[in-house]
């Protein structure tokens, strides 16, 4: 038995999943009752909705009276609704009129998110005209909402100026912070001076990450001369950061090596390793390569991490390798530390050999554990045996022997 809680989803759900009934009698209310008798609730509510969706134009005013007589709620909703959309397919106009004097509540929603894209692919600026006369509520918001994205899509320009022009009472922030983040993917050069116009805060953040981002993935150039013009540093820094990652996704190499060009130190840290996490991605053998000959310590270490993180889950094997091969010294030891935090969950078997070449005696006795705790419980046989040819004291061998299981896993 459905809950009345649970109505709402239950009828979208249930126009949704209608089903087709080919041999429907000819008036709409004999229809109607055929489908009124199915006797499971789920085939009721299908056939209704699907009912909904057959009146001619002229046959609307019978369906509604229809729906508004059937006794039980649910049946009332689906068949409603379902009249409504149909009628918005037919006269968008006449049904929207409709629809917005109909008392605040789901239906009410539903349908007008229908009919709203039906009504403005005919006469946008009617549908403008038409909400500024609705009464303040839900609905109204979901109206201006769902005309300002259609609108955007197609006169960015057009569809600020109506927002900037509404009443107070009207979602005015949020029509245009719709527009923007809708005109951004779209234009994002167009949108680039506004952008920097706009007050600080996580709006104007969030802008200027989709315009550095969505800019660089097709013209670069442009994209990093925009974001070298904001006069603000933080922005600056913001946009350039981003566009490394996102160039880095088109030309990984030539990304890389802008964002090692960067200043301050930390913006060029932040860069490279943005730019290197997205080449991971792509050819992580040739981005650990480039990073290993990068001369600055602090930036190689970080940057392998960078690497490292995302190929190990991967390619366990390969990127195990890869830092054995490393020559002796911090970089190396950082790469082991990295490899094990990555590798255990997955190969400790793996981790724990790598683990052992570690240099510091305290640092090693630490990785091994780590990944000899979850070896041990996958595989006690193979753990305690390499375990034993191992150079670790016989009272540590022991104590990790002696760990519980929970601490194991």
């Amino acid at each position: 038995m459905i809950g009345l809680t649970l109505l709402p989803a239950f009828f979208l759900t249930a126009v949704v999943a209608g089903t087709n009934t080919n041999s429907a009698p000819q008036s709409f209310a004999a229809r109607v009752e055929k489908a009124c008798a199915e006797k499971k609730t789920d085939d009721r509510l299908s056939a209704l909705a699907e009912v909904g969706k057959t009146p001619a134009l002229s046959e609307i005013p019978e369906a509604i009276k229809v729906a508004e007589g059937l006794k039980e709620l649910r049946d009332r909703v689906v068949l409603s609704e379902s009249v409504l959309k149909r009628w918005g397919e037919l006269a968008p106009a006449e049904a929207f009129a409709r629809i917005v004097e109909m008392p605040e509540g789901v239906t009410k929603v539903e349908t007008l998110r229908s009919v709203v894209p039906l009504y403005a692919r005919k006469d946008i600026r009617a549908v403008a005209d038409a909400a500024l006369k609705m009464k303040p509520g839900r609905a109204r918001a979901e109206v201006v909402q769902i005309l300002v994205e259609i609108w955007t899509k197609e006169d960015v320009l057009a569809a600020i100026k109506w927002v900037n022009d509404l009443p107070e009472g009207f979602p005015k922030a949020g029509a245009l912070h719709n527009i923007y983040f809708i005109w951004v993917h779209l234009d994002p050069a167009g949108i680039a001076s506004t952008v920097q116009n706009l007050p600080a805060g996580d709006t104007r953040n969030a802008l200027i990450i989709n315009v550095a981002g969505d800019w660089a993935a097709k013209d670069a150039a442009s994209a990093i001369k925009w974001s070298e013009g904001l006069p603000v540093a933080a922005d600056r820094q913001l946009a350039l950061a981003t566009v490394a990652e996102a160039w880095a996704d088109v030309e990984p190499l030539a990304a890389s090596e802008f964002a090692l060009k960067l200043s301050p130190p930390d913006l060029r840290q932040r860069a490279v390793q943005a730019a290197l996490e997205r080449w991971a991605t792509q050819d992580p053998a040739a981005a650990l390569s480039w990073i290993n000959k990068v001369q600055d310590q602090a930036l190689q270490a970080g940057g392998v991490a960078q690497v490292l993180n995302v190929y190990v889950p991967v390619s366990p094997e390969a990127a195990g390798r890869w830092v054995e091969q490393l020559a002796p010294g911090p970089i190396r030891e950082s790469a082991i530390g990295t490899y094990v935090e990555a590798v255990y969950l997955w190969d400790p078997e793996a981790g724990a050999r790598l683990a052992l070449q570690t240099a510091d005696p305290i640092a090693r006795e630490n990785r091994v554990k780590q990944c000899f705790a979850q070896w041990l419980a996958w595989n006690p046989g193979s753990a305690k045996t390499w375990l034993k040819e191992t150079s670790f004291s016989e009272e540590v061998k022991a104590r990790w022997l002696a760990a519980p299981p929970d601490a194991q896993l």
